[in-house]
């Protein structure tokens, strides 16, 4: 907050651009349902009479690309409201909803704002010099990577401008915008854009360096308007070009056209003073944009680390601030102050620098080297707190006014939250915290710190944790001219840099947030997951984890993302890196769904925000107490089930299914008193337990049916009466225990092994044979079966006949042995060829009948050999 004087009569001027600052930030919120904004809405919110707050709610609607539903007409109607902030706003907006698309009627608005584009015979225009600032950005914005030769050469010229009028308070600024614009229009393309491209470059170069104007190439990027407003104005520049107004554009410029190209031959033409006569004839912060321009273009190059940051700073300079704070003998032969300012210049470009190449990655050893610089100047002004800064000079507020030391303390907390944007670090966010307070307290805020602090936070925090910075041509140049190194010092200045564009990183910004959702509840879940990044020229391929909801790395790099950990069941989704944008919401194509992952949660685990650290997952030993309380000894009625946990409220904390909670009310309780209750009660508990740890709900039907195939079987040997022959769940059992028995022996192969569990089947076989083979009578009913086909028939007792019948049945299924037909078929060949039968022999000839069967077959065609 900035006190005001409430005698001074141009408050509200002041209060203008704060205004619309606060209404650009409530534009951004606005969220609408379909994606886009309507035009009917915008236009029933417009005002009756223009004010700054619509002009911020313009530009954030612009820079969400909502404006592309306004008409021509539409916007000619605001541009003749002849207000200053609503043309600002409009005409920024309508670029970057338009961004690259070079969009004819869109331009023609823009050029009209532009009076040194206009031909002879158009009517003279007054625009101030913000409006035409705002068209120039604009320009660059439509024409973002096209590489439009003409467009370019008309920027060119703009950035030499000559002085128009009386109104040369903000050149500088004009100069920057013409700058930003041609870097746009050129994006990365200095290599490659068609045209004039060497004259161009050298004309740039000119406006650095500042030599005279007279090659009859450089003519070509001249305008007529120049020499009107050479002629008409009354100041006269000469033919030497005014680098204090023309070099930070030039530079600029060149950076963005040249951004990732990796050219020496451009790097070398932008040098960083190496002597001290050099130092003597460069401004400090020409230096700082030369450090900015050579990083950029040397991308690969920059690392995360103190030795590269130190590699920036010319020896000459290191010499001469190592001694700082000692006695020097030399004092009075260098200029201490030149060397000073050059250092903490290059230093803060450096750090910008790191700020842009790992925007938005929340690289650890990026974050800690910037913490440690913010931390390092900030005890610079005045000593707070203990810092591990071995190795960098002390005293430089003795050489540095502090006004610059703020300046560059904020510009490295810009960069470090820039690093750390959408992830809401505690260590930053406390240290802006302190920022915020001691610059009030300490009566030295002003408003272009108060507004850094306020940005920085904005990007700490950007879109509530959910969006972050993109390291793209485009997102790269959108935060460099957020980022442009030099704060305003009044609520009113442009003077350098229009305060509008301070709001285009939001043109930076991505959403590569993902929340994962539980596909049965519809409510959001943390979710482990494994993120594998492809290999840079930093780092080799890596895989890391991070739990939901989390922001993924850029898509560049992204190869995989794969849900990790035993609570929810695993899913890949593969990617190919591709140097693009993230997928936009809604898009078909995006692989997580507009940052929503289904996924399905365990029936045996639950959530994290129920068991954070997997006590309750361990149902097993959940299992085994519920399964104590259930003997007779621990079921006294003074104690009976009190205050324990039922078996029905634990398979509620994991499986919401109906079924399951009714099984285990009506299966599991406690009431059982026999024994053979008591075993179908442990049965239960332990195929509940299987059921529900493996989530196959779905089997504990299949295990009920084989258990109660065992019991009707163990019942019908032991009493004298048999009501029913259930052979088709026999035939069920015996295909589940040759499934099995397939896929132990490898026939098979189940990734998540067998279906029903096998020692229980391994159990059940046993007992089924143990069963057929103890039967009474067996042998005989059998050998009458394989001679003649009889079955045993009704004596003197009907119940004994039907049991007789209903264990043969079970014998000739379990042992797949052959009907009479064929059985009698190969024991006339055996008579007939005179062979001796045998068990390897019947084993072929009966290859699907149990070895057991085969043994009564060959007692059986033995006996012919006998006979005979």
């Amino acid at each position: 907050m900035v006190n005001l004087d409430p005698n001074i009569r141009n408050i509200q001027e002041l209060k203008s651009w704060p205004e619309f600052h606060n209404a650009v930030a409530a534009g951004l919120r606005l969220s609408p349902l379909q994606g886009k904004m309507s035009r009917t809405w915008i236009l029933y919110n417009k005002p009756d009479e223009p004010n700054v707050t619509h002009a911020g709610l313009l530009l954030a609607l612009g820079l969400h690309g909502h404006l592309r539903v306004l008409t021509i007409t539409d916007i000619f109607q605001y541009y003749s409201l002849e207000h200053e902030s609503t043309t600002v706003g409009l005409m920024i907006g309508l670029a970057a909803s338009y961004r690259g698309t070079m969009q004819p009627s869109i331009s023609k608005s823009l050029y009209v704002h532009l009076p040194a584009r206009h031909p002879s015979s158009f009517p003279e225009l007054e625009l101030p010099t913000l409006i035409q600032s705002a068209a120039l950005i604009s320009v660059g914005l439509l024409y973002e990577g096209s590489a439009h030769p003409q467009t370019m050469q008309i920027l060119l010229s703009e950035i030499g401008r000559r002085s128009g009028g009386d109104n040369v308070l903000e050149r500088e600024g004009y100069a920057v915008s013409a700058g930003f614009s041609l870097g746009l229009v050129a994006l990365g393309r200095g290599q490659d854009a068609i045209g004039y491209i060497d004259t161009l470059v050298d004309r740039l170069f000119q406006y650095i360096v500042g030599k005279e104007l007279h090659s009859d190439r450089l003519h070509l990027f001249s305008s007529s308007a120049d020499e009107h407003n050479r002629s008409t104005g009354q100041i006269i520049d000469g033919n030497l070009v005014n680098i204090d107004v023309t070099a930070p554009g030039a530079i600029i410029a060149l950076a963005l056209m040249y951004l990732k190209t990796e050219s020496e031959l451009i790097v070398s033409r932008l040098p960083i003073p190496q002597t001290q006569f050099e130092l003597q004839y460069v401004r400090p912060d020409f230096v700082l944009l030369h450090v900015i321009a050579r990083n950029l273009i040397m991308w690969s190059r920059i690392r995360p680390s103190e030795d590269w940051i130190q590699s920036q700073v010319p020896e000459v300079v290191k010499n001469g601030v190592k001694g700082l704070g000692n006695e020097m003998e030399d004092i009075y032969e260098v200029d201490v102050e030149a060397l000073v300012q050059a250092y903490v210049n290059v230093v803060v470009g450096a750090c910008i620098s790191l700020g842009l190449r790992f925007a938005g990655t929340r690289d650890a050893n990026a974050q800690e080297l910037l913490y440690k610089y913010a931390v390092y100047f900030l005890n610079e002004i005045k000593p707070v707190c203990v810092s591990n800064c071995n190795g960098l000079p002390k005293g430089l507020s003795v050489y540095v006014d502090r006004g610059t030391l703020e300046t560059c303390l904020h510009l490295i907390v810009l960069s470090l939250c820039v690093v750390m944007a959408g992830s809401g670090h505690l260590q930053t966010f406390r240290f802006l915290k302190f920022l915020r307070n001691r610059s009030s307290a300490d009566g030295h805020a002003y408003f272009g710190t108060q507004m850094a602090v306020s940005l920085a936070i904005g990007f700490l925090f950007l879109g509530g944790g959910t969006w972050t910075f993109s390291t793209s041509n485009s997102s790269i140049a959108a935060l460099l001219i957020t980022l442009y190194p030099r704060l305003p010092t009044g609520p009113n200045d442009n003077r350098c840099h229009l305060q509008a564009f301070r709001h285009l990183y939001v043109l930076a910004t991505e959403a590569r947030w993902i929340q994962t959702v539980d596909v049965d509840t519809g409510l959001p879940v943390y979710v482990p997951v494994e993120v594998t990044i492809k290999e840079t020229d930093l780092y080799n391929e890596t895989s890391f984890c991070e739990v939901t909801p989390c922001s993924l790395p850029e898509r560049a790099i992204l190869k995989a993302v794969r849900v990790c950990g035993p609570r929810y069941w695993p899913q890949v989704i593969e990617l190919c890196p591709e140097e693009q944008a993230w997928w936009n919401s809604g898009d078909k194509n995006h692989p997580f769904n507009s940052g929503v992952l289904y996924v399905k949660r365990k029936v045996g685990a639950c959530s994290y925000v129920d068991d954070p650290i997997g006590s309750q997952s361990l149902l097993s030993r959940a299992m085994h107490k519920m399964s104590a309380t259930t003997q007779p000894k621990s079921c006294s009625p003074s104690t009976e089930c009190t205050g324990e946990v039922t078996v029905d409220q634990l398979v509620s904390t994991f499986s919401s299914d109906p079924s399951l909670i009714a099984f285990a009310q009506l299966f599991c309780d406690s009431s059982s008193t026999t024994r053979s209750e008591l075993d179908f009660q442990e049965f239960c508990l332990q195929v509940l337990f299987e059921c529900v740890s493996k989530d196959r709900p779905a089997m504990l039907q299949v295990y009920l049916s084989l258990y109660a195939t065992i019991g009707y079987m163990v019942d019908s040997f032991v009493s004298d009466t048999c009501t029913s022959s259930d052979t088709l769940s026999l035939s069920s059992l015996k295909i589940a225990v040759a499934y099995n028995e397939a896929v132990s022996n490898g026939r098979l192969t189940n990734l998540r092994g067998g279906i029903v569990q096998s020692a229980f089947l391994g159990s059940l076989k046993k007992r089924i044979e143990d069963i057929l083979n103890s039967c009474p009578d067996m042998n005989s009913q059998l050998c009458a079966y394989i001679t003649s086909g009889e079955w045993p028939t009704n004596n003197n007792n009907n119940n004994n006949a039907n049991k007789s019948r209903t264990f043969l049945s079970w014998y000739l299924q379990w042992y797949s042995v052959a009907s009479p037909l064929d059985i009698k078929t190969v024991a006339n060949k055996i008579r007939r060829d005179n062979i001796c039968p045998s068990v390897a022999l019947l084993r072929l000839v009966f290859p699907s009948t149990h070895i057991s069967a085969i043994g009564a077959l060959n007692r059986y065609y033995s006996s012919f050999k006998v006979e005979d």
